[in-house]
């Protein structure tokens, strides 16, 4: 058993690793995810790598809409873009905006600590230790970063792969949509 989960992992880390190089496997926008847009986000339950708190999704069903973000430590793409996902929480959170990142198992739990403390991270971190939330769960098998909004009604409204080119971030849009429809109760 052991043996299988190692493989699985280095496979799945194999195949991150493989499409952050643009892979032309992979179109723009595909998340290589067994979920798709428009269908109903599974619910997890994981710990908060620096609080020890265990965070389910579904303690934000019909409050906040809720963006997910896989990430593990070797992803410079990943690190790169913290900064900005803490001023997209800082900005969206006052308005029903929650961000959950969750956290691939590629290090140990002091270099992901280090990296929280280091980007300032305001949101929690997520260790999915087994990859039982990427993998069974979501059905990840591509690249990372990968973000998921899941509106207030555990519908996934978007997906994004990598990060966004300057100029070009969408999620204020797409959040400021989501956020009008769970005002009027949609």
């Amino acid at each position: 058993m052991r043996t299988a989960f190692r493989v699985t992992t280095v496979l799945l880390c194999m195949a991150f690793a493989s499409g952050l190089d643009a892979s032309p496997a992979l179109a723009v926008g595909d998340t290589a995810m067994r979920l798709r847009i428009g269908e109903k986000a599974p619910d997890f339950r994981l710990k908060d790598v620096m609080t020890g708190k265990t965070v389910t999704l579904a303690e934000f069903a019909g409050k906040k809409v809720v963006m997910l973000e896989f990430w593990a430590t070797w992803c410079d793409i990943c690190k790169r873009e913290m900064p900005n996902l803490v001023k997209l929480r800082n900005a969206w959170a006052p308005k029903g905006f929650e961000l959950l990142s969750i956290v691939l198992p590629s290090g140990n739990i002091a270099e992901v600590k280090k990296i929280i403390t280091e980007k300032k991270l305001n949101y929690p971190a997520l260790l999915d230790a087994d990859l039982a939330v990427a993998t069974k769960l979501y059905g990840l098998a591509g690249p990372i970063p990968l973000k998921i909004v899941i509106d207030h009604k555990g519908i996934i409204r978007y997906t994004h792969v990598g990060d966004y080119p300057p100029g070009e971030d969408e999620l204020p849009f797409v959040l400021e949509d989501l956020i009008k429809e769970m005002g009027k109760g949609k």
